[in-house]
């Protein structure tokens, strides 16, 4: 029986997660990778501490992601060596639940950063959404005003400059419209690219 991986990305408040629940919908498994990333934390928190000091570790030994994030962010060096420890262990999860998974998808904002699981895709969905869509949703969801959400959307560039050449295809979603409208360009594509597949 063939296996099915499908990559999924977009930047804040694009509608990303929407989509994710559509696919699982239709019995993918969607790996949500921001959650396989506080599992790595949790594991490597002893490896951590000794790298960047006990001060990142919350009372109950877990690791204070404020914490660790105004050192690593600082420093581009740090941010590295955090990297160095912690996404071996991300792909190390990935991949255990893509094994164990018929049909899977990847759920990632920082889809790509992690070529190796793209190169695993049989395409990847960017989900789009115009700067106003994205600044009514981040006032609605999250209270921000649109500076802060337009300084969300900038700090996110570089992702998409980092989409693959050569990899998978890229089929990029438009979310603008109605969920209705949302709904039925996924079930279109799915039913157009898993039969192929």
């Amino acid at each position: 029986m063939s296996r099915h991986i499908i990559g999924l990305t977009g930047g804040y408040c694009s509608g990303k997660n929407q989509v994710g629940k559509s696919i699982a919908a239709r019995g993918f498994n969607v790996i949500d990778a921001d959650l396989l990333a506080h599992e790595a934390l949790s594991t490597c928190a002893p490896e951590l501490a000794r790298t960047f000091g006990e001060g990142i570790l919350n009372p109950d030994g877990s690791v204070n992601r404020s914490a660790l994030g105004s050192i690593v962010f600082a420093d581009k060096a740090k941010l590295r060596l955090h990297e160095s420890i912690v996404h071996p262990v991300i792909m190390d999860l990935l991949d255990k639940e893509i094994d164990a998974s018929r049909k899977a998808c990847i759920n990632a904002t920082l889809l790509y950063r992690y070529p190796y699981e793209v190169a695993k895709c049989d395409f990847v969905i960017e989900v789009r959404a115009s700067l106003c869509t994205r600044i009514r949703r981040g006032r609605q969801r999250d209270g921000f005003g649109a500076a802060d959400v337009v300084k969300r959307v900038r700090s996110q560039r570089y992702l998409w400059k980092m989409r693959p050449k050569n990899g998978p295809e890229v089929i990029f979603m438009d979310n603008n419209g109605s969920p209705e409208q949302l709904e039925k360009r996924i079930g279109l594509l799915l039913d157009r690219k898993i039969v192929l597949h």
